[in-house]
């Protein structure tokens, strides 16, 4: 990522006036003040400024899971598996008007390999998260208490497994090349955001479209020095200065704006992560980009990355109090 601090923020300062013209409502996208723990869920928010509710699109998990869900399920598909967790329907929950994602101390070997599977939980909701266009933005938020690979600190791998929240079809497929994937939040470590950018660009027919080629097309970690490095001119602010406690402890709301915005004479797409209302990362990409205009599934899952097991406390839970979507 760009190294420009400076030069950077005044750019987005800049483009944060040509936003608020283009999309009335539209918020400063560099408030000066941090995240509140127990930031109140209602109202409008910084992500969802100017924009409508989407009621097929969220969902407030205080009835039982409808068709705008599919849980994943190992034996239906042997594809919904992550590291040493394999996906059962009974690992998914909807109980007091939260949506649960366990994993279970209840490990058996599978597929025969040799290694010891955990069940886990995750869910794929069948709408999609509408993409951007010029005339309108989006936005998604999940208000989420997860679990983390780093439970003591930084740099301190406790246990290979964690929660994310994500926008992906899957299985990846040729006729959605390039497939992205957009990360909202993976808890790698229990003090930070980590947001990153991905594609999966599936073979052509008659092969099948898993596996898929995979490219990283850039990320970003709150608290952690910056990883990647840009075209000098594009726009990426990754809040790299920013510190937070264990946010594992109690709900916090994770978002994702997507807009297409006009700047110096052209047009870009700009995706704004956030946390409990705070700009965390704003990331510039082309305005065409698959990234800004294609609509996404929202996943909400356990994850797991080999080698390396669940560790030692169970159950593992992820507690998801609403999704909202804005267009």
């Amino acid at each position: 990522m760009v190294t420009r601090r400076t030069t950077l923020r005044a750019s987005l300062l800049a483009i944060a006036v040509t936003i608020s013209t283009a999309l009335p409502g539209r918020a400063d996208p560099l408030p000066s003040t941090m995240p509140q723990a127990g930031a109140a869920p209602g109202g409008s928010s910084p992500c969802s400024a100017g924009l409508k509710p989407l009621k097929k699109a969220s969902d407030e998990f205080d009835k039982p899971l409808a068709k705008r869900w599919q849980r994943y399920d190992y034996a239906r598909d042997d594809f919904y598996k992550s590291g040493e967790l394999v996906f059962r329907p009974e690992m998914v929950e909807v109980k007091a008007g939260r949506l649960n994602l366990y994993i279970r101390d209840e490990p058996s070997d599978v597929d025969g390999d040799g290694t010891l599977e955990y069940p886990a939980g995750a869910v794929e909701s069948t709408f999609a998260v509408p993409g951007a266009s010029t005339r309108r933005a989006s936005c998604v938020e999940v208000r989420t208490k997860g679990f983390a690979a780093n439970v003591a600190g930084s740099n301190v791998w406790d246990q290979n497994v964690f929660s994310a929240v994500w926008l992906h079809d899957r299985p990846a497929s040729f006729d959605k090349n390039p497939n992205p994937e957009l990360d909202i939040q993976e808890f790698f470590e229990s003090d930070k955001q980590h947001m990153a950018l991905h594609t999966w660009e599936s073979p052509p027919p008659p092969a099948p479209g898993t596996p898929a080629s995979h490219t990283q097309v850039d990320n970003c970690r709150t608290g952690r020095s910056d990883q990647t490095v840009d075209p000098d001119g594009m726009i990426d602010d990754c809040r790299t200065d920013l510190a937070f406690g264990d946010l594992t402890t109690e709900m916090h709301t994770f978002g994702l704006r997507r807009e297409i915005v006009e700047t110096d004479g052209r047009e870009a797409g700009l995706l704004t992560f956030y946390l409990d209302g705070q700009p965390t990362w704003t990331k510039e990409v082309s305005a065409g980009s698959p990234f800004v205009t294609e609509g996404r599934h929202l996943i909400l899952s356990a994850q797991g990355n080999p080698p390396g097991g669940p560790g030692l406390s169970f159950p593992k839970v992820a507690e998801h109090d609403w999704v909202r979507t804005y267009h």
